[in-house]
């Protein structure tokens, strides 16, 4: 016999709300900008309400699925991989790239902010070709990140220490 999953993901789904709400408020706000100003902040609020409504919609889904009774002896599911030191150090790796951002400039602090949450947020072990594929990939797009910032768009970018 099936019965219902509990709600999936509570607080991800309010938060997720939240920043329906933020992006709706942001939105409004570009009323005093001039329209080529207000273009990247819509721009990012629309996305920003788009992805936090397909994370309501997927937890909503998913807390509606029918789970299969278990039956005796059947295996429980595996442990949940979330732990409080994680978050604490990722929230750590924000705040010392927000430090290091004046200091070594944003590129050069980005690239250590991404190896820094990359650790903590690996959790299981992967093979040297997974982990130089992460790295190459996370180089790739911070690189095209900033030249697109930097270059295309000229927004002025902490240059600190290094570019």
């Amino acid at each position: 016999m099936a019965s219902l999953r509990k709600p999936h993901d509570v607080p991800g789904t309010i938060l997720a709300a939240v920043f329906v709400a933020l992006g709706a408020f942001l939105i409004l706000q570009t009323d005093s900008m001039s329209p080529m100003g207000s273009v990247f902040p819509i721009t990012i609020s629309v996305a920003m309400i788009v992805f936090a409504l397909a994370l309501i919609l997927r937890n909503v889904v998913l807390g509606m699925r029918p789970v299969p009774a278990a039956t005796p002896g059947e295996a429980q599911p595996e442990a949940s991989h979330e732990s409080m030191p994680r978050r604490l150090l990722f929230l750590l790796a924000m705040i010392v790239w927000i430090v290091l951002i004046p200091i070594l400039g944003f590129f050069v602090s980005s690239v250590l902010a991404y190896f820094a949450i990359m650790l903590v947020a690996t959790h299981d072990r992967m093979s040297l070709r997974e982990g130089a594929a992460l790295v190459a990939i996370g180089l790739a797009i911070l690189t095209v990140f900033y030249l697109v910032m930097a270059r295309v768009l000229l927004i002025p970018m902490p240059t600190g220490m290094f570019f």
